[in-house]
């Protein structure tokens, strides 16, 4: 896996190898169930975001930090909603389904906040083999989170933030060692932000705590984390869904708000988790892990609008909605290193188990006319014209059993890993009454094989064919076979790249096939069946590093070639697949002036191409392109290290439409500034 860190020492007033993202050595992440490994050595697409860089960004969350550094990922939905999504290689990734620590199920549903998190690992294209089915089966990549540890050196950093219109918030960020060599550990983390946003009758506040502790023994390895979670926002801004058919209307002003100033979102997460590690032997490790979350909301919400004309009319309703998930998730398993004659193995059999269960409850209100330009305000909710009231709702289980074997000869030139793994997804949906309505218990088994070759330390290429599983698809009530019942299907990838460090400079070069099935009913016989499909072919180009001194760069392009190659009847066969823009492109730079020490101005480019809203390619939106600026300031300030942030997001307040897989349409975010001040005391 790619780790690259930006070294602290900007944050101390000199100049040093800050931001560089040079890959350390010694540096690893986790893989999933294959353990830790480095970047040069990983068989896949993969990269890692440091806390470093969130700070400097002043990323508010996964989503926003993951669009901006990287050409593969776009938010599926905008930060002024009250949640997050993403779009991995053209497919749709939850907010939560977003790993803590290697386990599923334990981040809170809406979003995920950056005060607790160490570094955020990314890996592009589906991962069964590594991590087990996703929690709704998304295929498009994995993201996993990795929590703030304590460091050697004692911690206690304090920042005052500010977001226009007028978002002002604290953060601090404390951490020690004691005990004997320093073994045990602890690091707290604790953050409040509020205020009105730059969008129209919105206002937001926020409120979060984390303590991390661990234990570093010879053989013993101990981590814990407790991380709560409050979010209440006034006036959540939602998307649009186009009427099939209709024009386009162009991108509103992004201040404007179709949510009545009654609407609100209150979200709260606890996550409690733990993880060991214990060496029998200098080369067998058994591991396990356990962690639980409690996650409660309700709210009062516009859901997304429906335009039905290129004037911009449309109709909308209101919704107040109410529930909880409950999730237990757990994995364990044991590593082992040996020899057979001259073959190295790393061997790993591990299993994983994620219990959820969730509440809902809802009213629903009258529909009434707006305008997505001039929007229509309501004294209030009327009477609803339905009520269900907060039932269990539905409940899930995943588990599976995993085996994979690294294999490498003459000390890591060549690298192979093969792989198997048992899925078992077994699922309940419930009436209010609290009858069951649907049971689906199925399992399917997805192998999984690829290789490194190292000719040079500096030098490596890697081929990998990996799966990813979704639950099968229920027929719909009119079809021939409404009560069949499907095995989950399977997303396959095919991928080949090769990796460059050079110390200073990295980069990865990467070319995808993805096969998507879906499922599609027969126009002749009502047959339903899995045999529709989306194929999404692509290169990826990614770079980051200081190609020359005090310059530094990150960014990349994606292109991908989406398209349905299977539909009902034929008849969008070779048609652009929805929310799968052909290009997308980032780079960023940052500079360290010379005339002005501890002055470092970046800038930054977003380019997302066209992209398609229908299945008929009758319905695109425009290609866009955002520019940000920033700049820091490191110094000394009575002794102590200080720095000053300042950021401007869509510089020129640029008016767009972003689209995303489900055919939704999101207008992008206006022109917001952000200031940080930091210290270490």
């Amino acid at each position: 896996l790619a780790h690259y860190r930006y070294r602290r020492g900007q944050e101390s007033g000199r100049r040093d190898d800050h931001a560089v993202c040079r890959r350390t050595g010694g540096e690893r992440a986790s893989l999933g169930v294959l353990g830790n490994r480095d970047f040069m050595d990983t068989p896949f697409s993969t990269v890692t975001y440091t806390e470093k860089l969130i700070r400097d960004e002043q990323s508010t969350s996964i989503a926003e930090l993951l669009t901006t550094t990287d050409p593969s990922v776009r938010a599926a939905i905008d930060s002024s909603n009250r949640y997050d999504a993403l779009t991995i290689r053209g497919f749709r990734v939850e907010n939560s389904e977003i790993a803590l620590n290697g386990l599923y199920g334990l981040v809170p549903n809406y979003r995920v906040g950056p005060d607790p998190i160490e570094r955020v690992e990314l890996l592009k294209g589906p991962g069964a083999l590594l991590n087990g089915m996703m929690p709704s089966g998304s295929v498009g990549g994995n993201v996993n989170i990795v929590t703030k540890r304590a460091g050697d050196t004692p911690l206690n950093r304090v920042t005052a933030e500010y977001e226009s219109d007028s978002v002002f918030g604290a953060h601090a960020d404390l951490a020690r060692r004691f005990g004997p060599d320093n073994r045990f550990g602890i690091r707290i983390n604790a953050a409040r932000r509020e205020g009105d946003t730059p969008i129209d009758e919105q206002f937001k506040r926020n409120t979060a705590l984390s303590v991390g502790l661990d234990y570093q023994g010879e053989k013993l390895r101990v981590s814990g984390d407790m991380i709560y979670q409050d979010d209440w926002m006034r006036a959540a801004a939602r998307g649009y869904t186009p009427l099939k058919g209709i024009a386009l209307p162009g991108a509103p002003d992004p201040k404007i708000n179709l949510a009545q100033d009654f609407s609100y979102s209150s979200a709260h997460s606890l996550t409690v988790m733990g993880r060991a590690e214990y060496d029998l032997t200098s080369n067998v490790t058994l591991f396990g892990a356990v962690g639980m979350n409690r996650f409660g909301y309700d709210k009062i919400e516009d859901p997304g609008a429906t335009i039905t004309d290129v004037q911009g009319d449309a109709t909308s309703t209101s919704r107040y909605q109410q529930g909880s998930t409950h999730a237990l998730s757990a994995e364990a398993g044991v590593k082992a290193r040996f020899k057979t004659g001259p073959i190295d193995h790393q061997l790993v059999v591990g299993g994983n188990r994620l219990d959820t269960t969730t509440w809902f409850g809802q009213s629903i209100y009258s529909s009434y006319a707006t305008n997505i330009y001039a929007p229509v305000r309501l004294a209030g909710l009327g009477a609803p014209l339905s009520t269900s009231p907060e039932a269990k709702s539905a409940d899930q289980t995943l588990q599976s059993v995993a085996v994979a074997d690294t294999l490498s000869v003459a000390q890591g030139l060549v690298q192979l890993t093969v792989g198997v793994r048992r899925q078992q997804v077994e699922s309940n949906n419930f009436a209010v009454s609290g009858a069951t309505t649907s049971h689906y218990d199925q399992g399917a088994t997805t192998p999984s094989f690829a290789l490194v070759v190292r000719p040079l330390d500096k030098l490596s290429f890697y081929a990998n064919y990996i799966e990813a599983l979704t639950p099968g698809a229920a027929p719909p009530p009119d079809s021939a076979n409404p009560t069949q019942v499907f095995a989950p299907f399977k997303t396959k990838q095919y991928e080949v790249g090769t990796k460059l460090d050079l110390g200073s400079f990295g980069a990865t070069l990467s070319v995808f096939q993805i096969d998507v099935p879906s499922g599609i009913v027969d126009p002749v016989s009502k047959v339903f069946s899995l045999d529709g499909q989306q194929r999404n072919r692509g290169v990826e180009l990614f770079g980051f590093g200081e190609p020359v001194r005090g310059v530094r760069v990150l960014g990349g392009a994606t292109w991908i070639d989406a398209k349905l190659t299977r539909t009902a009847g034929g008849q969008y066969d070779g048609n652009h697949a929805v929310g799968a823009p052909n290009l997308q492109a980032n780079l960023g730079a940052e500079w360290d002036t010379p005339l002005l020490p501890g002055v470092t101005v970046s800038g930054r480019m977003i380019y997302t191409g066209e992209t398609y809203v229908s299945q008929d390619n009758a319905q695109r939106v425009p290609s866009w392109t955002r520019f940000d600026l920033g700049a820091r300031y490191a110094t000394q300030a009575f002794g102590r290290p200080v720095t000053l942030r300042a950021n401007v997001t869509n510089l020129f307040n640029r008016y767009y439409w972003s689209a995303n897989p489900t055919g939704y349409l999101i207008s992008g975010m206006p022109r917001t500034f952000w200031l940080s001040l930091s210290t270490d005391f």
